[in-house]
C-alpha cells in the first residue's frame, strides 16, 4: 500500500519518497508485524485459555515426552499461536509489501496456505470432543504436497518467463563460482529433478520446524538469526550490484521478498515475546507449518537450497535424529538415540529447559553466521 501511495504522499512530504526503496518498507514491515503480534497476541491468548482451547500432552507421539512435559505443567497452555503470527505478516504486508510482484505473491500464498492446513489440524487437536490427535498423516500431507506441487510449478514457471528468473530453475552449490545444477541437461530429467529436489526440500524443513518446536521458545528463537540470514540473501540476489559482487544468480524479484521475510521475523520475535519460558502460548501447526515452509521458500527464491541445510542447522539435526531415530526403530526394533527429536535428549536429563534453548539459540546463530560468510568465499 505505502509503495503505491508515494507519489500522492510524497507531494506533501519529501521523505514518503523513501518507501519507494526496499531496505525501508522491510524495516517498517519488521517493526510492524512486531507490533501487531504484542497487540494481538495478549487478548487471543486470553480468549484460548477461557475458551479451554490448550495443549494436551497426554497426545504426544512418545510417552516419554508427555510425562516430562506433565511434569514441568505444559499441559493445558494455549496453542495454535500461529494464528496471529500469520495475522501479523499480512498486516504488515499489506502496508509495505508490493503483492503485484510475482515471487512475493507466490510466496504469501504458499505461506496462508501452509497456515490454513495447520489451522484445521490445530482445530481438531483443540476439540475436546474429537479423538483424533488432529489431521490423519495422509490428508495432511496430500494438502501440504499439494500446495508445495503449485508453489514449485509457479517457480518452474516463472524461469520459463524469459523476463530476468531463468536462473530460479538452477540449483547452486555453495563456496563454488560457477557450480550448479540444471543447465545444459535435457529438460524433462532436469524438471522431474527439480521438482523431486525442491518438494522434499520444502516438505523437509516444514516437517523440521515442527518437530523442533518441543520446548519453550526452541522453533521461534531458533528461526531468528536463519531469518535474518535469509534476509540477507534474498536481498542480495534481488540486488544487480550485491549479486555480481557476490557472484550470485541475479533475481530482479527477491528483492522485493526481502519485505516478507523482515515481516516474518518481527512476527517471530512477537510471538516469541509470549513464548520464552514459561510459554504463555505455543506455536502449534498453525505456525510450526508455514514457518518452515516460508523459510524453505526463502531459500529457494533465493537458490541457497543446499546451503540452507547448515544456516537451519538446528532444524536439519533436528529433523534428522527424528528420521533416523524412525528408520532404525523399523530396521532393528531398538532406539538409535535415548529419545527424539534430539532437544528431549537432554530434557530427560534433567538440564534446565531454558539452558537447551539458548544453547540450541546460540548454535543456530553460528550456523547463520557462517552460512554468510561462506557466501563471501564465492
Amino acid at each position: 500500500m505505502l509503495y503505491w501511495l508515494t507519489p500522492y504522499l510524497s507531494d506533501f512530504f519529501g521523505p514518503f519518497q523513501a518507501f519507494q526503496y526496499i531496505g525501508i518498507r522491510a524495516g517498517l514491515a519488521f517493526i510492524i508485524a512486531f507490533i501487531a503480534a504484542l497487540k494481538i497476541g495478549k487478548p487471543l491468548i486470553a480468549h484460548l485459555k477461557k475458551i479451554g482451547v490448550g495443549e494436551n500432552v497426554g497426545m504426544s507421539d512418545s510417552h516419554k515426552v508427555g510425562e516430562l512435559h506433565k511434569e514441568k505443567k505444559k499441559n493445558d497452555t494455549p496453542t495454535m499461536g500461529g494464528v496471529f503470527w500469520l495475522a501479523s505478516i499480512l498486516i504488515a504486508m499489506t502496508l509495505c509489501g508490493r503483492l503485484d510482484e510475482p515471487l512475493v505473491l507466490i510466496g504469501m500464498v504458499f505461506i496462508v496456505g501452509m497456515g490454513t492446513i495447520g489451522f484445521f489440524d490445530d482445530q481438531i487437536k483443540a476439540n475436546p470432543e474429537d479423538p483424533r490427535n488432529g489431521m490423519s498423516r495422509s490428508t495432511k500431507m496430500s494438502a501440504t504436497v499439494l500446495l508445495s506441487v503449485l508453489t514449485v510449478t509457479s517457480i518452474w514457471q516463472m524461469g520459463n518467463m524469459g523476463s530476468g528468473y531463468p536462473e530460479l530453475r538452477y540449483i547452486y552449490f555453495p563456496l563454488f563460482k560457477d557450480a550448479f545444477l540444471g543447465e545444459g541437461w535435457n529438460i524433462l530429467v532436469w524438471a522431474v529433478m527439480f521438482f523431486v529436489i525442491e518438494l522434499v526440500f520444502i516438505l523437509a524443513f516444514s516437517h523440521a520446524v515442527n518437530v523442533t518446536d518441543g520446548l519453550d521458545g526452541l522453533a521461534a528463537g531458533s528461526a531468528v538469526p536463519v531469518l535474518i540470514a535469509l534476509a540477507m540473501t534474498t536481498y542480495f540476489v534481488g540486488h544487480a550490484g550485491y549479486a555480481d559482487y557476490l557472484n550470485l544468480p541475479f533475481i530482479p524479484g527477491a528483492g522485493e521478498v526481502t519485505v516478507i521475510v523482515a515481516a516474518t521475523l518481527g512476527a517471530t520475535l512477537g510471538f516469541l515475546w509470549f513464548n520464552i519460558n514459561p510459554a504463555l502460548i505455543f506455536l502449534g501447526d498453525s505456525g510450526a507449518l508455514p514457518l518452515g515452509a516460508a523459510m524453505a521458500y526463502f531459500a529457494l527464491v533465493s537458490k541457497q537450497e543446499i546451503l540452507m541445510i547448515f544456516m537451519a542447522g538446528v532444524f536439519t539435526f533436528e529433523l534428522l535424529s527424528s528420521f533416523l531415530q524412525i528408520i532404525w526403530y523399523k530396521l532393528t526394533g531398538a532406539r538409535l538415540f535415548l529419545i527424539a527429536p534430539a532437544h528431549h535428549i537432554w530434557e530427560e536429563k534433567k538440564m534446565p529447559e531454558a539452558r537447551i534453548v539458548v544453547r540450541f539459540w546460540i548454535v543456530s546463530s553460528i550456523c547463520a553466521v557462517a552460512s554468510l560468510i561462506s557466501i563471501k568465499l564465492r
